[in-house]
C-alpha cells in the first residue's frame, strides 16, 4: 500500500484546486470572437488580420445569424480544446452536438467569404480585411447592361 503524507495530500489538493481555478477563468473570459477565430483557423490555418477587422466581422456575423451560435458552454469547450489543438475531442460528443458545431462551421466560412476580401487577395500573405457585405461576390459576374442584340 502506498503512503502518502499529509503535507503530499496538501500539494496535490493544492495543485487540482489551481488548476481549476485557471481552467474556469480560462473559459470565463472566451468570447464569441474567440470561438469564430479558432474554428477558421482550423480550416485555413493562421489567419493574418487584424483585430478590429475580426470584431467587425463577429459583430456582423452575429447580427445576421443570430441564431447559429452554439450555447456558451459548448462554445466556450470547443475554443478551448480547439486553442489547446485538441479538436479532435469532438468526435466525443452527443451526435446532436456535433451537427450543431458542424452547422456553425458551415455559416461561419461562408459567411467569412462573403463579409471579408479573404478569396479576392492578390497573395495568400495579404492581411485580411473585413469588408461588408457586398450585392454580387462573383469576380465574373458582368453587371453592364448589354446594348443592341
Amino acid at each position: 500500500m502506498i503512503k502518502v503524507s499529509r503535507r503530499a495530500a496538501l500539494a496535490i489538493m493544492a495543485g487540482g484546486v489551481a488548476s481549476t481555478g485557471i481552467a474556469y477563468a480560462a473559459v470565463s473570459s472566451l468570447s464569441d470572437e474567440d470561438l469564430v477565430r479558432v474554428t477558421l483557423e482550423r480550416y485555413f490555418g493562421r489567419l493574418n488580420m487584424r483585430i478590429e477587422h475580426m470584431q467587425q466581422f463577429v459583430l456582423e456575423f452575429q447580427k445576421r445569424n443570430p441564431w447559429i451560435f452554439p450555447n456558451e458552454k459548448l462554445g466556450d469547450a470547443v475554443t478551448l480544446l480547439e486553442a489547446l489543438k485538441l479538436g479532435a475531442a469532438r468526435r466525443l460528443l452527443p451526435e446532436r452536438k456535433k451537427e450543431d458545431l458542424g452547422h456553425f462551421d458551415r455559416w461561419v466560412i461562408a459567411e467569412f467569404h462573403m463579409l471579408t476580401d479573404y478569396a479576392r487577395r492578390s497573395s495568400p500573405t495579404d492581411p485580411i480585411r473585413f469588408t461588408g457585405w457586398q450585392p454580387c461576390t462573383n469576380p465574373f459576374a458582368n453587371l453592364e447592361m448589354q446594348q443592341g442584340a
